[in-house]
Parts: structure tokens; C-alpha cells; sequence
């Protein structure tokens, strides 16, 4: 018995117009190939390519409406490596020619045998699988080099946190531009720092400490959201137990809990990784990295390069309090020895005293000077005296470059005139800024941004000012693009709204059309009917004319009914032909509920008391006055009675013994609200999907029967109306449907 071969996993599409040569060489190939798509004809062929895109195709040549020939020219215009095989009983030479114009890999004279149709197939069908592998392989490279760089890139922004932290330690600045070279690294959305909290009863509690946004990403966080988080009540106790454990957090937000994808998914997250922050040895807090836009697999080096910046981070704080612990152990102490020497002090001469203290306050502000992270400037009479080091680190200048020169001499020409305005205001004593933003050229000529803080003081008996100044270029460059950003985003966001705003009046329009197409036949019975009674009433007047009995009184009397009939006819027409109107613009009126029930009742009575269907209708005799159009909410009411017909009509197919398909109809009005109910003893919606009924396009009926969008625009026309709907259901049993609209008060106090 003969070995059975392999399927090739390629796809593969047969063309061929002869059904029993199409069916002979289908079975072929399906021994052959996984994926067989068969065509009748080229045109058929070519849908079907442009829909699976084949690796391979295999097809004749003279076929109706397009040949093969064509269909291969179409082909190539789309793919230009698509292999092709002609199976064809013509051998024509210029046919055989212009195939091997289009690339097509073997021409075969039908009858073809099964063993040389396997071979070509399965020939081009390795080289097809070796392009993929090698494509495969490449990927993979790629993706490993992405993950190798991003590893790097990591690495280098933690060791760039080693250092700022060691140099300038745990500050607001620092921190800030920690989070930001880790988030360009990593190329997240968002990278943040939370720290944990007890209250009186010992409960954690979390804060948001500082975050950092991407400038690509749409920050979606609520800040108020994010203070004083309780982990057990925002149901985050896996955080604690995993986290106090020094193990991280991380992966797509879909795959979390449910208790914590809700506080998750309204900061707009796809994926997030959240690594613990240890002080001395202490659960303190985390440092979590976002991703809101695509999701994102994070390796081992990367959560270990993460870890690394997280306990980095955590000893920045601990040396911090040890330094505010040292400084606050300095200050007692010196406390203390001022309280213990205070009788050696009087003793001292009051010369040497001083003296002492000022050489201890003179070393005191040469640290501070020389090391402040800011850049301090002494000038006298708007002349540069000292500069600390950090203003060579922000401008370039030697002290040799700047001393005893104007220091508006370094400004922007557009700031000079107001700095010296200032210092002259600042030397008479009038009232001037504490601080403002100033443009300066450094030594390379390089435009930046300085925040400068001036106080006047006494320098040697002299009249001098105290400039603090700091490098704000990169807040400022932020801060445009943040400004252009979030102009370019509320435009984008009108026009997104606009767009929503037109779909949804023709989605409306739509159903509305739908929605008469469903009650065409109930209208007809509608229309019908007069027009009988017309029809007979003429009979009669046609029958007393010739035996010549009419008389005056009949004829008026038939006359008015006949207008009767016609005026009733007029009104069905006028109130579709209104009611199908596209109400785009449609304005805001005084409606009755009771009204507008009646009126979709006058549309679809007859044809459901012809369904078998029994309406039981109660209204409310109370003030029942909304504000909104009322074809809108017309068309609310015979969505939902709709929706409610055809759930009693599949139980209905069901054949349950005894069942009389019913819908109840009734309005209800209080002193602030109005509204109605429909309730049906239908087939019920399942409660796995009650949570998605509104959602647009959702439905459970079949694709024949309906688009899904009836509750998805009830939904919208409720809330314009400032309304809510409620649904009330159980399986095979009933379906109960609230809707709620407020009263309208100012109509009410007038028809009082």
C-alpha cells in the first residue's frame, strides 16, 4: 500500500469553468494542499485572490467573462511573487508565450497526470515554504536585535540614575529626569512613582509621587483618581502580596483580574509592568511603566535592568533621610552645645566670638555656593563680582569670561532693556517679580532658557544683588510642544466628534428606514381599510343615483364620511412621510408619551393583532410632558416593539405548549420623571450578554434579520433627551424595558 504523502501548508486557487474537469483535479489537490479555494470562471478567480491571497494558483485559460490569461495580467498588477500554474487542453504558442511573459512557472496540456501535477505542485510549493522560513528567521532576528537594543537602552538610562542620583541625590529634579530617560528608553507611554502609606488602623494606602507622560501619548490619568488608593477596597491585595515579596507585576491588562482591569482600564492601559521600591530593606512603594497603544512583552534582562532602577531609586531615598536625619542630628547638636556653653560664651570676648562665627558661616556658604544645583551670580552696581561653578556647567563661561563685566551683556538682546528696568526698580525699592524667564546665549552661541530669582543684599558695605538662575531650556521646549500638541488634539478631537455626530444621524436614519420597511405591511392594512369603505360608500351613492333615491341629506351624510376615510388615509401618509424624514436639524419640542404611543401604535396594531400578538395597553393619566423630538422618540418606541415581536416569535417557533405571545405597553409620570415600559414573554436575553446589548452593532439575531443598531440608537436618542433606559430580563422567560425621561417643567407650569 502506498505511502500517503504530507500536505503541503500553503494556500492554493484552481480556476476552471468545466465542472467535472473542476471537480477531478479539486480532489487532487485537496490530497496535495491544506488550503483549496476553487473558482467557476477568471472573474470569480480574481475576487476570491484579492480576498485569501494564495501562494500559489493553478488555472485554465479560455473561460466565460474573464480568461485565464487576463486574471493572470490582474494578478500580477497586485502580486508580483505569486506562483502560477496553466492547466489548459490548448497549446497555442502565443498563449504559451504571453504566459511566460507573466512569470507563470509551468504550462501543462490537460489531460494532466496526477503524479506530475503532485510534483510541480509540491516543487514550488518547497520553494514557497523555504521563502516563508527564511522570512520567519529574519523576523526573529530583527525582533531579538529590537530586544538586545532596548536591553541597552535601559541599561544605559539606569546607569545615567546611579549617577544623577549620586551627584545631585534624591530630588524632584532628578526623579523627574529619571522617569523621562526611562521612559524614552523603554519607549513607554507613561512611567510613574507611587508611595505607600498607613493610616491609624494600619491600612496601606498608595499616592501618586511623580509620573512622567510620553509626548506621543494621550494622558488619559485622572489625578484625583490616583491619591490616597486603599489596595483592599480597589481590590489590588495580589499588589501587596506580590510586591512586599519583591516580585514584579507585569503583562497585558486583559489578562488581569477583574477587580483590578476596571481602575486600570480608565487610565487607558493595554499592558504594564510595576516593580517594588525597597528602602532600608522596607516595602516603600513602585515605580510602574505603562503602554497604551500597543501591547508589549517584557524579557528577563529588560524586568532585570527595571529592578536595578527600582532599588537604585529606593537607596536615592534612603540616602536622602539619612541626610535629613544627619542635618536634624547636626541641628540638636549644635542646639546643645549653644545651651551647655552659653556661660563660656559671655566669658569669651564678643571680638573673637564673632570672628569665629563668621569663618564657620564663611566655609557654611562656600559649600552651598559652590555646590548649589542652581547657578548663583553676585553683581554690584549690574556688575558680575562671583559666580559659582554651576554657572560655567549652564553657560560655558570661565569666571575670567564673566567677572567684572554687565551681566546684561550675556542676555538675549529682546530681554536686556527688561532686566535693566528691574534692577533699577529692585535698587529704589519698588515692587518687581520674584522671578520671570529670560533668553541667554551661552559661549557656543546657543540660544537657552534661564529662570532667574534676584534679592537685594548688603555685600561689604556695599549695595549688591543675589541672582539665583536655572536652567529651564528643556521645560520650556516641552512645554510648546505640549501647547501645539494639545492644540492639534482638540482640533482632531472636533473633528472625530463631528464625524461620530453624522454617522449617528445616518445610523438613525438608517434604522428608521429599516424600521418602515418592517411596518410596510401593517400600513398597508391601515390604508386598506378606508379605501374599502371608500369603495363601498361610492358603490351605494352610484346605486341610489340610478334608482333615484337619493336625496340631499344622504348625499352629505355619505360625502362626510367618504372625507372622513380620505382625511384618515392623508393622516397615515403625512405621519410616515414626517416621521421617515431625515430630523438632522429636527428641534426640540414639548412631546407626549402618550401621544407618541399612540401614534406608533395607529403603524403597527393591525399587523401585530394579525401576528396573533396580543398589545395590552395602559396610560398614564398624569402629566406625561418631555422635551425632545418625537419622531426620534417614535422611532425609540417601535425599535422596542419590534425587538419585543421578535423575541415572542422565536419562543413562539420553540412550540411551547399553551403559549400566547403577549406584549404589555404602559406609561407612567411622576412630578420629575415620565416615561414607559414594554415588557414581552418572549425567549429573554442570556445574562452573559446583558452588559452588551447597547453596544453598537451587538445582536443576537441572525445576519437576515436585523443590523443590531435598533438599541444602540434607542440608547443615543434617550441620552439627547437626557433620559436613561434600564433592561430587566430573564432567559426563555420575559424581557422588561425601562425608559425614563425627565419632565418637562416649563411646559408644565404653563398648562397650569
Amino acid at each position: 500500500m502506498a505511502k500517503t504523502r504530507k500536505k503541503l501548508p500553503i494556500s492554493v486557487l484552481y480556476v476552471e469553468d468545466k465542472a467535472s474537469i473542476r471537480k477531478v483535479y479539486s480532489a487532487i489537490l485537496k490530497n496535495i494542499v491544506e488550503d483549496l479555494h476553487v473558482a467557476e470562471n477568471g472573474k470569480a478567480g480574481l475576487k476570491v485572490f484579492k480576498k485569501v491571497k494564495p501562494e500559489l494558483v493553478v488555472t485554465d485559460l479560455n473561460m466565460p467573462e474573464m480568461d485565464g490569461l487576463e486574471m493572470i495580467r490582474e494578478i500580477r498588477k497586485r502580486n508580483n511573487d505569486t506562483r502560477i500554474i496553466i492547466l489548459t487542453a490548448h497549446d497555442a504558442k502565443e498563449n504559451f508565450f504571453k504566459a511566460i511573459e507573466h512569470r507563470v512557472r509551468a504550462y501543462l496540456i490537460k489531460p494532466v497526470k496526477p503524479e506530475d501535477l503532485e510534483k510541480h505542485i509540491r516543487e514550488l510549493g518547497r520553494e514557497i515554504l523555504f521563502e516563508k522560513n527564511m522570512e520567519e528567521q529574519l523576523l526573529l532576528r530583527h525582533e531579538a536585535e529590537q530586544a538586545l537594543q532596548r536591553s541597552d537602552d535601559i541599561l544605559k538610562a539606569v546607569n545615567y540614575a546611579s549617577e544623577l542620583f549620586f551627584k545631585y541625590n534624591y530630588t524632584t529634579q532628578s526623579i523627574a529626569d529619571v522617569l523621562k530617560r526611562l521612559g524614552e528608553a523603554t519607549a513607554v507611554s507613561r512611567v510613574y512613582i507611587f508611595e505607600n502609606y498607613e493610616d491609624k488602623k494600619q491600612q496601606v494606602f498608595t499616592n501618586l509621587l511623580f509620573d512622567w507622560v510620553s509626548p506621543k501619548t494621550e494622558d488619559h490619568g485622572n489625578g484625583s483618581m490616583l491619591k490616597e488608593i486603599y489596595y483592599k477596597e480597589s481590590g489590588f491585595n495580589r499588589w501587596v502580596k506580590t510586591l512586599s515579596r519583591g516580585k514584579p507585576i507585569y503583562g497585558e491588562i486583559k489578562n488581569f483580574p477583574r477587580s483590578e482591569r476596571k481602575l486600570l482600564g480608565e487610565q487607558g492601559l493595554v499592558s504594564i509592568v510595576i516593580l517594588p521600591i525597597f528602602v532600608n530593606n522596607t516595602w516603600w512603594g513602585f515605580i510602574g511603566l505603562d503602554e497604551c497603544c500597543t501591547p508589549r512583552e517584557w524579557t528577563e534582562a529588560e524586568l532585570s535592568a527595571l529592578g536595578t532602577a527600582a532599588d537604585i531609586i529606593g537607596a536615592a531615598i534612603h540616602r536622602k533621610r539619612v541626610d535629613i536625619e544627619l542635618l536634624k542630628l547636626n541641628n540638636e547638636l549644635e542646639s546643645r552645645i549653644n545651651e551647655r556653653t552659653t556661660d563660656l560664651i559671655k566669658e569669651i570676648s564678643d571680638r573673637k566670638m564673632i570672628e569665629s562665627l563668621l569663618r564657620e558661616s564663611e566655609e557654611k556658604y562656600r559649600q552651598i555656593f559652590e555646590n548649589a544645583n542652581d547657578g548663583i551670580m553676585l553683581t554690584v552696581d549690574g556688575i558680575v563680582r562671583f559666580i559659582n561653578p554651576m554657572i560655567y556647567e549652564m553657560t560655558g563661561y570661565l569666571p575670567k569670561h564673566i567677572i567684572g563685566k554687565p551681566f546684561s551683556n550675556f542676555m538675549h538682546i529682546d530681554y536686556r532693556e527688561l532686566i535693566m528696568e528691574n534692577h533699577m526698580k529692585r535698587m529704589r525699592g519698588e515692587e518687581v517679580p520674584d522671578r520671570y524667564d529670560i533668553k541667554f546665549i551661552d559661549r557656543k552661541k546657543k540660544l537657552r532658557w534661564f529662570e532667574i530669582k534676584s534679592t537685594v543684599i548688603s555685600w561689604e558695605g556695599e549695595t549688591a544683588v543675589l541672582t539665583f538662575v536655572s536652567d529651564i531650556s528643556d521645560r520650556k521646549k516641552t512645554s510648546e510642544e505640549l501647547h501645539k500638541l494639545n492644540r492639534n488634539l482638540e482640533q482632531r478631537v472636533q473633528e472625530e466628534l463631528e464625524k461620530i455626530r453624522k454617522q449617528q444621524e445616518m445610523l438613525i436614519q438608517k434604522s428608521k428606514l429599516e424600521s418602515l420597511g418592517e411596518l410596510a405591511a401593517g400600513i398597508a392594512h391601515e390604508i386598506n381599510q378606508p379605501l374599502g369603505s371608500i369603495a363601498m360608500g361610492l358603490d351605494n351613492l352610484l346605486i341610489k343615483m340610478q334608482s333615484g333615491e337619493i336625496t340631499d341629506v344622504y348625499a352629505k351624510r355619505k360625502t362626510d364620511s367618504l372625507f372622513k376615510d380620505i382625511g384618515r388615509i392623508k393622516n397615515i401618509i403625512e405621519h410616515v412621510r414626517i416621521f421617515s424624514r431625515d430630523q438632522q436639524n429636527a428641534i426640540m419640542e414639548a412631546v407626549s408619551i402618550n401621544e407618541i404611543v399612540r401614534n406608533a401604535l395607529t403603524l403597527i396594531a393591525r399587523q401585530y393583532e394579525n401576528m396573533d400578538i396580543i398589545l395590552q395597553v395602559k396610560y398614564s393619566t398624569r402629566h406625561d410632558i418631555s422635551l425632545g423630538n418625537k419622531y426620534k422618540f417614535e422611532q425609540v418606541v417601535l425599535n422596542l416593539l419590534s425587538n419585543a415581536r421578535h423575541a415572542v416569535q422565536e419562543k413562539e417557533k420553540a412550540e411551547v405548549k399553551g403559549y400566547k405571545k403577549m406584549i404589555k405597553i404602559s406609561t407612567f409620570a411622576n412630578r420629575k420623571n415620565c416615561g414607559l415600559i414594554i415588557h414581552d414573554n418572549g425567549t429573554g436575553i442570556p445574562e452573559n450578554i446583558m452588559g452588551n446589548i447597547f453596544d453598537p452593532f451587538f445582536t443576537t439575531k441572525q445576519e437576515a434579520m436585523g443590523t443590531g443598531l435598533g438599541l444602540s440608537i434607542i440608547y443615543g436618542i434617550i441620552k439627547e433627551m437626557k433620559g436613561e433606559i434600564k433592561a430587566e430580563s430573564k432567559e426563555g422567560k420575559y424581557t422588561r424595558l425601562m425608559v425614563t425621561l425627565p419632565i418637562y417643567k416649563e411646559q408644565k407650569e404653563q398648562s397650569n
